[in-house]
C-alpha cells in the first residue's frame, strides 16, 4: 500500500469541488426564490417600439390598459400575486398593438415591452356610404386595426365599394389580393409620391387618382402589378412631357399590351 501522501486524491478533489458548486447553486436559486415571493412591484414601465414616424400609440393608454383603467392596483402588492399573462392579454386587445411581453426586473418594476403596428394603407369608410364607421389602418397581413388619436401617419389613402358592407379586414381572396399593390406603392418613391388615392370598386377594380392633374387611372383588378406600373411609367416619360398633364381624362392599363388614352 502506498504510503498516505503519495496517493492520488485528483479524482477525489473533483468530484468535492462539483458537490459544493452544486450546493452553493442549489442554495442561490432557493435564496433567490425565497426572495423573489419577497419583492413586491415598485411601479409600470411601459417600453413602446414603433416603425412609424411618430407612434400611434400612447403610454398613458396602455398604463390604462394594463391596470384595467384603474381598477387592479399594482404597486406595492407581491409580484408573484400578478400574472403577467393577464397583462399581456389585456394590451393586445389594443388593435394597434402587434405584440406585447411583459416581465419583473430585480427592482419589482413590471415592464411591458410593447410593439405597435406600421400601417401600409388607410381606409376611407365614409366614402362608401358608411359614415358611422371609422377609417381603419390596414396592416400588411391584411387586418383592420382602427386609427390612432394621437398621429396621423403619411400612407396611401383608399377607398371605393368594396369597402361596403361592414368589411372587416382584407384576409379573405379577394382582399388578399390588394395587399401586393398597396406595399409595392409603399416601397417605390415615386409611384408613392404621385398616387394620391386608390378606389376600389365592388369587384376590386383599382382607379388610381394622381397627385397632379386631372387623369384619372385605370388599373383595373390588382393583377400583374409590376408590368401595369412599366407601362404607366412610360406614359409618365413619353406622353405628358408632349401632351400635358390634364390632356387626358382618363388612362386605361388594363389591356394587355396596351395603354389607352380617353379624351
Amino acid at each position: 500500500m502506498k504510503p498516505l501522501h503519495k496517493r492520488n486524491f485528483q479524482p477525489f478533489k473533483k468530484v468535492l469541488t462539483l458537490v459544493i458548486l452544486l450546493t452553493i447553486g442549489v442554495a442561490a436559486i432557493i435564496y433567490a426564490e425565497i426572495n423573489y415571493r419577497s419583492i413586491t412591484c415598485t411601479g409600470l414601465v411601459v417600453k413602446l417600439d414603433s416603425e412609424n414616424e411618430r407612434p400611434l400609440l400612447g403610454k398613458n393608454d396602455i398604463n390604462l390598459m394594463v391596470t384595467n383603467e384603474g381598477a387592479d392596483y399594482y404597486l406595492d402588492k407581491p409580484l408573484t400575486d400578478i400574472s403577467l399573462k393577464k397583462i399581456e392579454s389585456r394590451v393586445k386587445r389594443i388593435p394597434l398593438v402587434k405584440s406585447c411581453e411583459a416581465h419583473y426586473d430585480f427592482s419589482g418594476k413590471i415592464i411591458v415591452s410593447v410593439k405597435e403596428f406600421s400601417p401600409i394603407a388607410r381606409i376611407l369608410k365614409f366614402t362608401s356610404g358608411e359614415s358611422n364607421i371609422r377609417d381603419q389602418y390596414v396592416t400588411k397581413e391584411g387586418k383592420f386595426i382602427g386609427t390612432s388619436d394621437l398621429f396621423t401617419p403619411r400612407t396611401l389613402v383608399v377607398s371605393g365599394p368594396f369597402f361596403q358592407n361592414s368589411r372587416k379586414d382584407l384576409r379573405d381572396e379577394r382582399g388578399k389580393t390588394l395587399i401586393p399593390l398597396f406595399e409595392f406603392i409603399n416601397n417605390d418613391d415615386f409611384w408613392r409620391a404621385q398616387i394620391a388615392q386608390l378606389v376600389i370598386a365592388a369587384d376590386g377594380g383599382v382607379v388610381m387618382v394622381p397627385t397632379l392633374g386631372r387623369t384619372y387611372i385605370d388599373f383595373g383588378l390588382p393583377m400583374n402589378i409590376e408590368s401595369k406600373f412599366k407601362k404607366l411609367a412610360l406614359f409618365y416619360k413619353k406622353i405628358i412631357p408632349n401632351k400635358g398633364w390634364n390632356t387626358y381624362s382618363w388612362i386605361h392599363l388594363k389591356y394587355k399590351n396596351q395603354v389607352i388614352c380617353d379624351y
